[in-house]
């Protein structure tokens, strides 16, 4: 039998398991805020020069207005609004740091080219920096088995 311990609905049907809504109490609710707006995804690539890093959108049909670009030393978010309520989101964590002051953004009818200067010119061996793994430890042996699949 398949199931999340947290929620108790069992099936033997792996597909099954799968299609299972999340529940409200534990972890494994996976579904997405509905905010109105479809997510959908967006090509994008990037390049590196000595001193600047350029990351190209390829977003056709996009709102000039609401599509915003935040930035800081480290971490990039990428807002896109396209029309028809479409949205593509993208968060990086940068491989090295850049200076915002010096960094520009040039939109286009068909692509979005965000330009940052590096702090230090060296070259990235990737845009975004690995996902950290973290490893959860238990105190006095008391184990949290919400949402854990048995």
């Amino acid at each position: 039998m398949k199931y999340y311990s947290c929620c108790k609905r069992k099936t033997s049907d792996f597909n099954t398991f799968l299609a299972q809504e999340g529940c409200t109490r534990g972890n494994h609710l996976w579904r997405k805020k509905d905010t109105g707006k479809k997510v959908v995804p967006c090509r994008f690539d990037w390049h590196q020069t000595g001193g600047q890093v350029i990351i190209t959108i390829y977003a056709k049909n996009s709102i000039p207005e609401l599509t915003y670009v935040d930035a800081n030393s480290s971490v990039l978010n990428i807002h896109v609004i396209f029309e028809g309520d479409k949205e593509f989101e993208q968060k990086i964590s940068m491989w090295g740091v850049i200076d915002v002051s010096k960094s520009h953004l040039n939109m286009t009818a068909t692509k979005i080219e965000i330009t940052m200067k590096k702090s230090e010119p060296i070259t990235w061996a990737r845009l975004d920096l690995p996902p950290v793994q973290v490893e959860e430890t238990k105190k006095n042996g008391d184990a949290d088995e919400d949402c854990k699949e048995d």
